[in-house]
């Protein structure tokens, strides 16, 4: 079994915070398939990351392309 993530959200020195904006905007489809994704990693499941150096990004599946 892989090891749990902490998993954090960027919060700019402004408050603001970008993931949430983005996050709010989206489908209940798209927010649900996100959430999922965010559970995942804190799982410590990174099956569907590609990694590029040590930066990675998380990909989900869905739809037609």
């Amino acid at each position: 079994m892989s090891k749990p993530l902490t998993v954090v959200e960027y919060v700019r020195e402004d408050e603001s915070n970008p993931y949430r904006a983005w996050f709010e905007g989206l489908s209940a489809e798209a927010a649900a398939k996100a959430a999922t994704a965010v559970l995942r990693l804190e799982l410590g499941n990174t099956s569907r990351v590609k990694w590029i150096g040590a930066i990675g990004e998380y990909r989900i599946d869905w739809g037609p392309g």
